[in-house]
């Protein structure tokens, strides 16, 4: 169990984080460059690696698997993030196994704090969905917190009885009913049922770009290999650079005659 000093901390962590002004965060992403990290989204399967975190001498990296439910790459990215902003120095006591888990729950405090903070969500309710008590919560509401949040149904209902603004009962009787229409509730909110599939999205930071860039240009590596770093087909990448003496010599190693 978290004690509620440190919740109040990763409260104001993850507040730091956040854009000002507005209840849900449109693109949560973007978040990453504000940080200054680096943030990496490929679709490596959705059978693979949510996502991982790593502290480089080059700087803060986040990698997302974009394979994964769009509402689910947000939640990694978030949880990712929130290593990075409270476990970069932190060493705890606890044996692997138990630290393990005190870090994993810490990071998921955050995101929900990050993308669902208690006052942003009752504001909306409020202010949106007209919330008196949690009669006035159906799954339409949580359909309209799924959008507005840019968060699963499961990670709605959790915040919703988190926060007491349901309790364990209505949660569970809604989540009965949004088993399996998800997707109705969304398009009846006026959602982005976009949320519930893969984005299957290939980006990288910029610097990622020019680095391979340039060192093609300087013919330190041949096009597969700046292909590969850069996802690009043979096309594309044909129109964003020019031809590289390299790639002769690959070519002709390919059919024997270098």
């Amino acid at each position: 169990m978290m004690d509620e000093s440190r919740k109040r901390v990763i409260e104001a962590k993850a507040w730091e984080c956040r854009p000002k002004g507005i209840y849900g965060i449109e693109n949560p992403f973007l978040i990453a460059r504000e940080m200054k990290c680096y943030l990496f989204r490929y679709p490596i399967g959705e059978d693979k690696t949510l996502g991982l975190s790593q502290r480089r001498p080059e700087g803060k990296v986040i990698f997302t698997n974009s394979s994964a439910m769009l509402c689910r790459e947000i939640f990694t990215f978030a949880h990712e993030l929130g290593h990075l902003q409270l476990h970069g120095e932190l060493f705890f006591k606890d044996d692997k196994m138990n630290m393990s888990q005190r870090i994993e729950r810490e990071a998921d405090y955050f995101a929900s704090c990050l993308l669902i903070p208690r006052n942003a969500l009752t504001n909306y309710l409020v202010d949106a969905c007209w919330y008196g008590s949690q009669e006035d919560v159906d799954p339409l509401t949580v359909a309209m917190v799924m959008n507005e949040f840019r968060v699963s149904s499961a990670t709605a209902l959790i915040a919703l009885r988190e926060y007491g603004l349901i309790d364990v009962r209505l949660e569970e009787i809604l989540r009965q009913e949004l088993e399996g229409n998800v997707k109705k509730y969304l398009r009846a909110a006026q959602g982005d049922d976009s949320l519930l599939k893969p984005a299957q999205v290939i980006k990288y930071p910029a610097e990622f770009l020019k680095i391979i860039r340039d060192n093609y240009k300087k013919n330190k590596i041949p096009k597969s290999m700046a292909e590969a770093f850069c996802a690009f087909t043979l096309t594309d990448f044909g129109t964003v650079f020019s031809h590289n003496p390299l790639d002769d010599e690959e070519t002709g190693r390919k059919v024997g005659l270098v």
